[in-house]
């Protein structure tokens, strides 16, 4: 069995991980175990809440990745760029008046996340946490199931791309106005599942390949047996504790 934990902006962003992730391990291991940390799964006193990023700074100040990583395998972390530049974020995608690249925006974000962590622990653990930069957002990283053409590398206006394309198909938008809906990121984002199509089709995007390329070299690494980085005995929860919500590979 493999456990992962995600802190993501919201429950939409969790979807589309878990896809990814299910399609990344088909075949390659007996079980996945998907914890949602942030957002938690809702219950019926306690509707998920609505995504935002200022959450995810919250959660890793406050020390969840350390709590989580003492009962799972493995963490993703979410955030996407689009507000980058906000207060609270601070992450310049400018270096004077020349755009950033992706591969830099998303390394200059993995470095904020990690002040926020903690450098010693990511240093330490590392190994464990799989950072998941959506440039601009998630719903770009969609794209490459919906387009065959250059709009599946688009990096912004991807909620609008992805929307206009799955009615075009007759098929549920992602959102209305300001709201999203989970299950239409699930069914979007499923085809994902299939390992085969996740690597084919995932690559067409930039900040979704970076992701993909982490995850292939964890799975190198548990392929050679890197003891950092395979899978330890009896992950527990915290004394008195109950894991979050499991969702087992389907």
């Amino acid at each position: 069995m493999m456990t992962f934990g995600v802190i993501a902006e919201g429950a939409t962003d969790q979807a589309v991980i878990k896809s990814i992730l299910l399609g990344f391990f088909q075949g390659k291991t007996e079980e996945l175990v998907i914890r949602p940390i942030q957002p938690p799964s809702p219950t019926p006193s306690e509707p998920a809440p609505h995504g935002n990023w200022q959450h995810v700074f919250h959660c890793l100040k406050r020390g969840d990745a350390q709590e989580v990583l003492d009962y799972t395998h493995f963490l993703v972390v979410h955030i996407d760029t689009d507000v980058q530049e906000e207060p609270g974020f601070d992450v310049p995608r400018r270096d004077g008046t020349r755009e950033l690249t992706v591969f830099e925006r998303v390394a200059r974000v993995i470095d904020r996340l990690t002040s926020d962590i903690g450098p010693a622990f990511v240093q330490a653990e590392g190994h464990r946490i799989l950072f998941a930069i959506a440039v601009d957002s998630i719903e770009c990283w969609l794209l490459p199931l919906l387009y065959n053409n250059k709009k599946a590398e688009k990096t912004t206006g991807c909620e609008g791309a992805a929307n206009a394309e799955l009615r075009k198909k007759n098929r549920k938008g992602l959102s209305a106005g300001d709201t999203k809906f989970r299950h239409a990121y699930t069914e979007a984002s499923r085809d994902y599942r299939t390992r085969k199509i996740l690597l084919n089709k995932g690559k067409k995007n930039p900040s979704l390949e970076i992701f993909l390329q982490r995850l292939e070299a964890l799975q190198s690494r548990l392929t050679a047996n890197d003891p950092g980085a395979s899978p330890g005995d009896g992950k527990a929860s915290p004394e008195g504790e109950n894991p979050p919500e499991s969702i087992a590979s389907e």
